[in-house]
C-alpha cells in the first residue's frame, strides 16, 4: 500500500474504530494538522475513489464495502448526524416510524423524515430520503432509539399514527393507513396518547384518528381523543383525497366519505 492510500484509510480507519460513519470538514482538518490543502485533497481523492460521500457541504460519509457499488448509505447510519451537523430537530417518522415498530403493510421505498425548518441538500446527494416540514413541530412523543451509529430520533406509535394521518398522501391511502395503524395498535398506550395531546395539534387530525382507533374497536385510547375534538367546529371528510359527501358521524364529526369497513380485515 503506498503512502497515499494509506494516508486515506488511516482517516477512515480512525472514524469507523471509533463508532463513527461520519464526519464534518473542519474534523478533517483538525486531524490533517489544520493543514487546509491536505483535507482537500484528502475529500477530493475519497470522492473519486468511493470511500467517502457528500451529505451536505462540509459533511461526508463513509462507505462501507459492500455500498461502494450501489453509492447508496442508508440513511438510518448518517441522519442523526448529519441533522445535528444542520441544527435541524428531526424525527423518523410516517411509513419509516412505523417499519420500525413492526408495521407489515407499505413499507416506504423512501426514508421520511419530520423536520422543523426546510433542508436545503440537492436531491442528487441524498435520493431516497423524503422531509418534510412540520409547521407544529412535536415537542413530545419523540423516541430516541439504538442504531449502527449512536442514536436515532422516532416518532412514538401515537404520533406516528397522527402523522400518518396528517401527510394522508406520504402514506399512501386512507386504507393503507387503517391498516399501518391496525398493525401499530398493541404499542399505542393511552400514555402516549395524553403525550400525543400536549402537543400544539390540528384538531381535524385528532378527529380522524379518533374516528379510526374507535372502528378499530381501541376503546381504552379514544376517550381524551374524543374530549380533545369537541373543540372541532365543523364537519371533516375522513379523507382529504376522497369527495366530500358521506355519512356523518356525530361523535368525531367526520363525514364518512369511504367505506372504511372495507379497510379493517375481519
Amino acid at each position: 500500500m503506498d503512502n497515499k492510500s494509506s494516508k486515506h484509510i488511516d482517516f477512515i480507519e480512525f472514524n469507523l474504530k471509533n463508532g463513527r460513519k461520519t464526519f464534518s470538514y473542519k474534523e478533517l482538518v483538525n486531524y490533517k494538522g489544520k493543514n487546509e490543502n491536505a483535507a482537500k485533497q484528502f475529500i477530493k481523492n475519497s470522492i473519486n475513489r468511493k470511500l467517502i460521500k457528500s451529505l451536505s457541504e462540509g459533511f461526508y460519509a463513509i462507505y462501507s464495502p459492500s455500498e461502494k457499488d450501489s453509492g447508496n448509505i442508508p440513511p438510518a447510519d448518517f441522519i442523526e448526524q448529519l441533522m445535528n451537523f444542520k441544527n435541524i430537530n428531526y424525527y423518523t417518522g410516517l411509513l419509516s416510524a412505523s417499519a420500525f415498530y413492526g408495521s407489515t403493510h407499505f413499507r416506504p421505498l423512501v426514508y421520511q423524515i419530520i423536520v422543523d425548518k426546510q433542508v436545503r441538500i440537492p436531491k442528487n446527494i441524498l435520493e431516497g430520503i423524503n422531509f418534510h416540514r412540520k409547521k407544529y413541530f412535536s415537542e413530545y412523543c419523540i423516541i430516541r432509539q439504538k442504531g449502527n451509529y449512536g442514536y436515532i430520533n422516532y416518532s412514538s406509535p401515537a404520533l406516528t399514527a397522527y402523522d400518518l394521518i396528517k401527510y394522508e398522501n406520504e402514506s399512501g391511502t386512507i386504507s393503507n393507513i387503517f391498516l399501518v395503524i391496525s398493525d401499530m395498535l398493541s404499542q399505542i398506550k393511552i400514555s402516549d396518547i395524553k403525550n400525543l395531546l400536549k402537543n400544539e395539534l390540528e384538531v381535524t387530525y385528532i378527529q380522524r384518528l379518533g374516528f379510526i382507533l374507535e372502528k378499530l374497536e381501541a376503546d381504552e385510547l379514544i376517550k381524551p381523543l374524543l374530549e380533545y375534538s369537541k373543540r372541532a367546529t365543523a364537519y371533516i371528510p375522513l379523507s382529504r383525497l376522497g369527495n366530500k359527501s358521506g355519512n356523518k358521524n356525530a361523535n368525531w364529526k367526520i363525514i364518512e366519505n369511504v367505506n372504511w369497513k372495507d379497510f379493517i380485515d375481519p
